[in-house]
C-alpha cells in the first residue's frame, strides 16, 4: 500500500509538471506572430532563426529562380516614451522587378512594418518599434532581372 501511495504521489507530481512547463520560446514567439500577422505575410522557420531565437517574416512571391537583391541590417536603440524608426530604400537598375520582401527581427517585435514597391525596381521598408523598445531586424529584398529581348 506504501509504494502504491508513492508511485500515485510521483505520476501526480510529474502530469503537474508537464502541464506547468511553458513551450519553447521560439514557439511561443511564432504563435504570436501568427496571430498578430496582416495578410499577404507569411512565417518562414528555418535553422538560423531557432538558434538566434528570431522570425522571419515574408511579403511577395515564394520563388526558386528569385535573386537576393539587397541586405540591410536595422538596430535603433530604446528610446524612453519614445518610438523608434528605421527606413530602408532600394534603387534597382531599371531592369530589375522586386518579388520578395523578407525581415528577420528578434524580441520585441516592431510595432509597425510599412513595406512599398512589389513588383517595381525602386523598394521601401518603414520598420517602428513599439514605446520605449529598441529595434532590430534584418531586411533582405529579393527580385527578378527582367531580360529586353526587342533590342535590334
Amino acid at each position: 500500500m506504501r509504494s502504491f501511495i508513492i508511485i500515485v504521489v510521483l505520476s501526480a507530481l510529474a502530469a503537474c509538471y508537464g502541464a506547468a512547463v511553458l513551450p519553447g520560446e521560439a514557439n511561443m514567439f511564432s504563435s504570436f506572430i501568427q496571430e498578430q500577422m496582416l495578410d499577404g505575410w507569411t512565417v518562414e522557420n528555418n535553422e538560423e532563426d531557432a538558434a538566434q531565437n528570431r522570425v522571419t517574416m515574408s511579403k511577395g512571391e515564394a520563388r526558386d529562380d528569385l535573386i537576393f537583391l539587397f541586405e540591410r541590417a536595422c538596430y535603433v536603440p530604446a528610446t524612453p516614451n519614445d518610438v523608434g524608426r528605421f527606413d530602408v530604400v532600394y534603387y534597382g537598375e531599371p531592369n530589375v522587378s522586386i518579388r520578395r520582401f523578407s525581415i528577420s527581427f528578434t524580441w520585441p517585435v516592431p510595432a509597425h512594418i510599412y513595406i512599398s514597391g512589389l513588383l517595381s525596381n525602386v523598394g521601401r521598408v518603414r520598420l517602428t518599434s513599439h514605446i520605449g523598445e529598441r529595434l532590430q531586424a534584418v531586411v533582405r529584398i529579393y527580385g527578378l532581372i527582367i531580360e529586353d529581348n526587342n533590342e535590334s
